[in-house]
């Protein structure tokens, strides 16, 4: 009688066990099921408050400018704030040094540059890495240079001016802003894909080179477009090429350095988007999704036409590739100029 009470009783203690056990599992399955579905809920609720975009330049420039244009088209997508934070400074490097140590939650941004593909070269002891510890979400828009030169100068074309640099070994000189500078490394590319010998004349500003290559003082320059263009419909400046990869919105009859004489060749001043790396996914590809959606539109393609630039509308892969490209692009330019990292 006792033996048959104490087989029951362990059968009952080990059903028991074995319910409680299965109840466990079903709630130990239904709660990761809850943080799945709570973490897609998540992700689908982004952006839930205000983004930052920070920009490394100063306001009122071309690079505000897009990451002004890019916030509103991002506001209209995703019904939600984004506001533009400038950090000027250090070539953009301080403004790009406080978006990799943000939190990794999307809610920081990067209005990235042709900086931050330049600066890999130009500085040693960058405290970031921009290509591991960022993740492109689109490319908007871009700003080409126009190579100008003076209306004396006896040239109509870039085979021409290649072939007068020829004959003239470190005759022709070009206006630049500064060491370094993207116009200057436009021309150290020039130099050493035609095989050609330059002089460079550095200025304060553009406005400064310009008025010199218009007075015949300096030869040529590369110029920015949006500067040039004036110039150049005024007779006082005489187009050669621009620098971009297609013929710019502003001067669609001029051809570009590559349909002129030197295939590969591009300079442009781009503005796109960066994340932080380790964001999630889920909401690198949001972003990008709207971003795209925003760039493609004809209204904010209108204001980047009417300030000076040239729509450009890349995803994250495409824009990835394009980076990695420039990075290469601006070390060849900088190697070229001599020009040692700081």
């Amino acid at each position: 009688m006792l033996h048959s009470h104490s087989t029951q009783s362990r059968s009952r203690t080990r059903a028991a066990i074995l319910v409680f056990g299965l109840l466990g599992a079903s709630l130990g399955v239904l709660g990761a099921a809850t943080v799945w579905v709570g973490g897609a809920f998540a992700q689908e609720g982004y952006p839930s408050k205000p983004v930052k975009i920070v920009v490394g330049m100063p306001a009122g420039t071309f690079t505000d400018l897009s990451a002004r244009l890019i916030a509103d088209g991002l506001r209209s997508e995703l019904k939600e704030t984004f506001v533009v934070e400038n950090r000027p400074g250090a070539a953009t490097n301080i403004a790009t040094l406080g978006v990799a140590r943000a939190p990794k939650d999307g809610y920081t941004l990067l209005l990235s540059t042709n900086s931050n593909a330049m600066n890999v070269s130009l500085y040693k002891d960058l405290a970031f890495d921009v290509v591991k510890d960022f993740r492109p979400i689109a490319m908007i828009a871009s700003s080409a240079f126009i190579l100008a030169v003076t209306p004396s100068l006896p040239v109509s074309n870039l085979k021409e001016l290649i072939a007068y640099a020829k004959s003239r070994p470190d005759v022709l000189n070009f206006a630049s802003t500064g060491s370094g500078t993207a116009n200057h490394l436009a021309v150290e590319m020039l130099a050493k894909q035609a095989d050609i010998k330059v002089a460079t004349i550095f200025y304060k500003g553009s406005t400064e080179g310009i008025t010199d290559v218009i007075a015949g003082r300096t030869d040529a320059m590369f110029a920015p477009a949006s500067t040039a263009m004036p110039q150049i419909q005024a007779g006082k400046l005489k187009a050669i090429a621009v620098t971009s990869a297609a013929r710019s919105s502003l001067a669609p009859d001029v051809p570009t350095m590559a349909e002129a004489a030197l295939p590969g060749y591009e300079v442009t001043m781009w503005n796109g988007l960066f994340a932080p790396a380790g964001t999630p996914p889920e909401i690198v590809d949001r972003l990008a999704a709207a971003a795209t959606r925003a760039a493609s539109s004809q209204d904010l393609q209108s204001k980047i036409k009417s300030n000076g630039g040239d729509p450009i509308v890349m995803g994250p892969k495409e824009f990835q590739d394009y980076f990695q490209t420039d990075i290469r692009r601006w070390s060849d330019a900088i190697s070229a100029a001599g020009i040692k990292p700081q």
